[in-house]
């Protein structure tokens, strides 16, 4: 369904050089461009440069000390052992051990730094560099109105009796997930929620600023995860795939700030930990108009493994094809745009080409923060109404095509089969 744009890794976009060029036909042949960042008007326009850090990736194999899965070697173990190949394979570029700041190996191979002029310009020139992108920080803001997505106030108490959403019964949910995984890259997520399963050992966080911790201080997170798999438990709500476990995987801070290169160690992490058949859902990306080659290319390479990505589309009412990361284009991504109870378009959503399905967006009820319970608007509402259905296996298939489409190709309506 998506058309393939063509995509230049070297590119100057707010502010944003891309040092380092390659042509990569991979990657290019499988870039559309679309994105979100949460619920309707869940972002703020605070778009920021953290300066002098870079994230800096690798052509193919340049590391030899990324072991296999199945390796005895524990994950975090592994990326310790690139920080030390990184800092002897470019001694040219004299990098610290404390100026690096994340490596990664599995879905991209690069680093991420704060670098002078003169180590940008070392490794510039290395043939081994394929790309080096200035790393950005985007932070998510309460919207105005009553509360989250103008209608859920702050999250209130178990429900009793338990409900089913109306985006559920609209996909073809509440179907058992149990034995199933779902890695949620979010703001983290209320580990002790009574509608949730969450595997707290497995779960991590890539928030470098206040209290580590896997724990959802916004809600955001936490709300997508009830939509993928609330518990049908006879209290509080359920999901598309009740029962299934959820991973939490923390790039956003309590104030939902976070940085491209947190999401590419997420990503990283999920590529050497998830197996085929799980699902990731990606609720993230900028409000404006922003693309990251390093965040796509792993979004991209995350999904060759045969792991399934939804991604919300957006809630900018713009074309999804200026956007990191549900712009990429692959059989295991699925870009989804919102739409009321009525299957009409929502007027915030993202539109066009990248976009693959539209999924319930609207007044979607789902469990929050502290224990609680939400109803929330956005495309980050919509696209774990699809991870939950990728969880179910089967195929997801049309049932009809939503209305008003400001693109004039409606898009079609998720549904399990």
């Amino acid at each position: 369904m998506k058309r393939i744009y063509y995509k230049f890794l070297c590119i100057f976009s707010l502010g944003v050089a891309v040092v380092s060029c390659s042509n990569d036909s991979n990657l290019d042949s499988n870039l559309d461009v679309n994105s979100d960042l949460t619920e309707q008007n869940f972002l703020s326009e605070s778009f920021t440069p953290i300066p002098n850090q870079y994230i800096v990736t690798f052509k193919g194999n340049t590391l030899s000390k990324r072991p296999s899965k199945k390796s005895n070697i524990s994950y975090e173990k592994s990326v310790e052992n690139i920080k030390e190949e990184v800092i002897s394979k470019f001694k040219k570029a004299r990098i610290s051990k404390q100026n690096v700041k994340a490596t990664f190996g599995y879905a991209l191979e690069g680093f991420v730094a704060i670098l002078s002029d003169e180590q940008l310009f070392e490794l510039k020139n290395d043939p081994r560099i394929k790309s080096i992108e200035l790393d950005y920080m985007i932070t998510l803001a309460p919207p105005p109105g009553k509360g989250p997505g103008n209608g859920g106030g702050g999250g209130g108490g178990t429900t009793d009796p338990q409900e089913i959403p109306w985006g559920i019964n609209r996909v073809g949910g509440a179907v058992s997930g149990v034995g199933k995984t779902a890695w949620i890259i979010d703001s983290g997520v209320d580990s002790d929620h009574p509608d949730l399963n969450v595997d707290i050992s497995r779960s991590r966080s890539y928030v470098t600023k206040g209290k580590y911790s896997i724990e959802d201080g916004s809600g955001h997170g936490t709300h997508v995860a009830g939509t993928v798999a609330a518990l049908d438990n006879n209290i509080g709500v359920v999901g598309v795939a009740p029962g299934a476990t959820i991973v939490a995987l923390r790039v956003l801070d309590n104030r939902g700030s976070g940085s491209f290169s947190w999401t590419i160690q997420a990503l990283d992490y999920v590529a050497a930990n998830a197996n085929a058949g799980d699902a990731v859902n990606m609720s993230l990306g900028p409000r404006s108009r922003y693309t990251d080659s390093a965040v796509d290319a792993a979004a991209l390479n995350v999904a060759s493994l045969g792991i399934k990505i939804a991604i919300a589309a957006g809630n900018s009412s713009d074309d999804s094809q200026f956007y990191s990361p549900a712009r990429v284009n692959h059989p295991n991504i699925y870009t989804v745009s919102a739409m009321d109870i009525n299957d009409n378009w929502a007027s915030f959503s993202n539109f066009g080409s990248p976009v693959d399905y539209a999924a319930p967006g609207v007044n979607v009820k789902s469990t929050y923060k502290d224990g609680g319970y939400a109803t929330l608007n956005g495309t980050s509402m919509a696209s774990p109404h699809v991870c939950g259905m990728l969880l179910l296996g089967g195929n997801i298939i049309s049932d009809g095509f939503v209305n008003g489409d400001p693109d004039g190709n409606p898009d079609p309506i998720a549904t399990h089969n």
